[in-house]
């Protein structure tokens, strides 16, 4: 269990700190204060040896670029924009720490002078460079030397990869990083804003299928749609015919409806649906680990809202999930002022609201009192 968070050199954080963290926590603010950036994070922190998490979080807001090299075109990902200001100075560091229960977990992104051989594991890399040495943007060759150490795997992973001129890493060299990489992890999901992809809720639900896991997941689309009987993938065939297609729709899968004869595409059936099935398939695939949820009210009334959290949070509880997920909206935050009313401990606070403000150095955490209190004052701690 997380139970503090520490950004440095990060995104728009120069110094950041997340404190007094539970099971399940709501991470609030205004626009651009940084709710995203802190469950990129945590996804890049608690994925010791991974660099897809890198990858999808810079791919996903467009922080990638392609450039002609030989006659052919490189993409590559822009890690400029990890750093705080964008710096890409000998020396530029990112640091991000959590204090969990079992020990301390960190990961370290740094701008280096390359090796000989800059394009693989390095694990002698931080032990040899001075980190007070810093210049201005290099013009000459640099690269990126990164390091997770995580105390419940006993993980102590580094790697380094040389920067282009513009400040990338192409796509091979990740490839080439990402097979070097053999490390125990536990299990970690994000869902984004726009939910799962098609090709991923597929995977997890033929990964549920005749298991207690795919009754845990129709319970959850009755929330919004009690009539739900059954739900079945549309076939291999399909998805083989048309790839490109199936890639960009919410196809695939079919829902058996109380007396309706014909079988729906769960596409039609609106986004808070597709919210739900995405919601229930990670919980019930990331047992004992993480779960990452931004903007976790997308596509769902608020008359739902209440049931939502309840299903989280206990289910969170039975399989020892840990919980991020951001909002924007009141009707969330106030919904989940009804769950604390059932879990509220005296141990300590496992539901909590962190709220963020851009200036402050640290966020303003709120105990399962406190969000009580709150929603019933018609506070607001948005």
């Amino acid at each position: 269990m997380i139970r503090s968070l520490s950004l440095e050199n990060y995104r728009g954080f120069r110094c950041f700190d997340l404190h007094d963290l539970g099971q399940l926590n709501l991470i609030v603010g205004t626009n651009n204060s940084g709710k995203t950036s802190v469950l990129e994070a945590l996804y890049i922190l608690e994925s010791p040896g991974e660099f897809g998490p890198i990858r999808s979080t810079l791919s996903r807001r467009g922080e990638d670029f392609e450039e002609s090299d030989l006659n052919r075109v490189v993409w590559q990902i822009d890690v400029r924009r990890l750093f705080h200001g964008h710096e890409l100075a000998i020396g530029s560091r990112i640091s991000l720490g959590a204090e969990t229960n079992r020990g301390h977990d960190q990961f370290t992104a740094i701008i280096t002078e390359p090796t000989p051989d800059s394009q693989g594991v390095q694990p002698q890399l931080f032990e040899t460079f001075d980190s007070a040495v810093e210049s201005d943007i290099p013009s000459q060759a640099a690269a990126l030397g990164l390091r997770w150490q995580n105390a419940l795997t006993g993980t102590d992973f580094s790697a380094v990869a040389r920067l282009t001129p513009r400040g990338g890493i192409p796509s091979e060299a990740l490839r080439t990083m990402m097979r070097g990489a053999e490390v125990q992890r536990v299990p970690i999901r994000f869902i984004t804003a726009s939910s799962l992809s098609p090709e991923t809720v597929i995977q997890l639900f033929e990964e549920v299928v005749l298991t207690p896991d795919e009754d845990f997941v129709v319970e959850a689309l009755r929330i919004i749609e009690p009539s739900i009987e059954r739900i079945a993938t549309s076939g291999i065939e399909r998805r083989r015919a048309f790839p490109s297609r199936s890639a960009s729709i919410r196809g695939g899968l079919l829902v058996r409806c109380k007396g309706i004869r014909d079988r729906i595409p769960i596409g039609s059936m609106g986004d808070g649906i597709w919210r739900l099935l995405g919601l229930a398939l990670a919980l019930a695939r990331t047992k004992g680990g993480v779960l990452l949820v931004d903007e976790i009210d997308t596509g769902l009334h608020y008359s739902v809202m209440e049931n939502m959290w309840q299903l989280v949070n206990q289910t969170a509880k039975k399989h020892q999930i840990q919980v991020f997920a951001t909002t924007h909206s009141r009707d969330c935050y106030e919904s989940l002022a009804v769950v604390c009313r059932d879990s509220v401990s005296s141990e300590g606070s496992e539901v909590t609201i962190q709220r963020l403000e851009r200036g402050k150095s640290r966020s303003t955490a709120y105990s399962e009192q406190e969000i009580m209190a709150a929603a019933e004052r018609g506070m607001e701690v948005r």
